[in-house]
């Protein structure tokens, strides 16, 4: 999804030019994004296959990814990593250590390798992405970073678009931990692109995020909590219901891992589309009416989830609109949320940060449980109501704040 931009660049910096070496730079940057990405993506439709590879319960492949999770809650620890050692440094290591994981569930395919590579590509996404998004707040014009930064955005719905087809076929034909290999690689291949080809940008002054100031901000601006649990209710909606997307395909319409590969390609296509429409709509009809409409869309079509079993072509329909419209619902909303309170923009995306994070542990643990017990009715349910509540909390609760 997509994130805001941050405060601007220190003056110095408007000699940025749209040339080559730029846009290698940010071709760079994309493609570390993309392979740390599609590592934590296809575990959703691939669990049952790499359950069967590992001869465990998929449930057990669920508790892993609900791990994985876990570590987003650790991103306030992490934050000071790249003020300290450098935007560029931090970027290169996290792709270096993503790299080591990746090959070591290459070379020992079992369920405590697989854990301690998912666990540390969540780790390692909590460091890149902040550190990403500073070095090009650093480097990059504040009147050009937008589109710099949504460049970058490639790198979340490409996971769809390119990881998730290559990984279905190389599963297909060599084996569930297949994909390890490659995208060990690639993030051995980032990591040198990282340090040698990036210059170190400039380092600008910033509100360092602190435990004392993060209670501050709290007492001082209630809202805050708000917006986290804005933030929380639609990843508890998305993930309860795509942790068991790709049983769900598998059970229902006997898909292949290619087709599985296909068509989460689709969702992918969705979600850039959601992204791209949330930019160009919340500044032209506004970005409450906007997010509330997309949050109500996204909950009906939710509710529609179990009356499509019966046919793989209104399934994927369907599914496709959840993202697309999911996507226009959180990445309309961030804008919003940076204007809630604008003297405290750090301490309200932290905690975005941290509530997403744990939207998706929650989703992750609660989702497999009603899948075995109700089914996909009662994962639908479910993320239908958590979606309606997170549109009263947006009504209720968040408007624009003044500077």
């Amino acid at each position: 999804m997509a994130t805001p931009s941050g405060p601007a660049a220190p003056p110095g910096h408007a000699d940025w030019a749209w040339d080559k070496r730029r846009a290698a730079q940010l071709g760079i940057l994309t493609f570390a994004r993309l392979c740390i990405n599609t590592l934590l993506r296809i575990v959703y439709p691939f669990a049952p296959a790499f359950a069967r590879g590992l001869g465990v319960p998929v449930t057990t492949v669920y508790l892993i990814i609900s791990l994985r999770n876990l570590t987003g809650l650790l991103s306030p620890i992490f934050a000071p990593l790249a003020e300290r050692y450098g935007r560029r440094n931090v970027m290169a290591i996290s792709s270096a250590v993503f790299s080591a994981a990746t090959l070591l569930v290459a070379g020992v395919p079992t369920v405590w390798s697989l854990g301690v590579a998912l666990v540390a590509a969540g780790a390692v996404k909590v460091i890149y992405d902040p550190a990403m998004q500073s070095y090009l707040g650093d480097a990059v014009p504040y009147a050009q970073r937008g589109r710099a930064l949504s460049l970058t955005e490639f790198g979340w719905s490409g996971a769809f678009l390119i990881g998730a087809p290559l990984s279905g076929w190389l599963i297909a034909r060599q084996g569930w931990s297949a994909p390890f290999l490659w995208l060990g690689i690639g993030g051995a291949a980032a990591a040198v692109l990282l340090w040698r080809a990036l210059p170190a940008a400039r380092h600008s002054t910033r509100q360092t995020i602190t435990i004392t100031y993060m209670a501050h901000m709290l007492r001082r601006h209630p809202v805050i909590w708000a917006a986290a649990l804005f933030l929380l209710l639609p990843l508890v909606a998305q993930e309860a219901l795509f942790i068991v997307y790709g049983d769900w395909m598998e059970t229902t319409f006997d898909l292949s891992l290619t087709g599985l590969g296909l068509a989460t390609t689709l969702i992918g296509l969705a979600e850039l589309s959601g992204e791209l429409t949330a930019g160009w709509s919340v500044d032209r009809f506004g970005k409450r009416p906007v997010v509330a409409l997309g949050g109500v869309v996204t909950a009906g079509l939710f509710l529609l989830i179990p009356f499509t079993t019966g046919s793989l072509a209104s399934a994927l329909a369907t599914l496709v609109a959840i993202f697309f419209f999911f996507e226009i619902t959180v990445v309309g909303a961030l804008p919003l949320l940076t204007e809630l309170v604008p003297e405290a923009r750090g301490a309200v995306m932290s905690m975005g940060f941290g509530a997403m994070a744990a939207g998706r542990t929650i989703g992750s643990l609660v989702g497999p449980a009603i899948w075995g017990r109700f089914g996909l009715p009662g994962n639908s349910v479910l993320s239908a109501a958590m979606m309606l509540l997170a549109v009263i909390v947006l009504i209720r609760w968040l408007r624009e704040g003044k500077s």
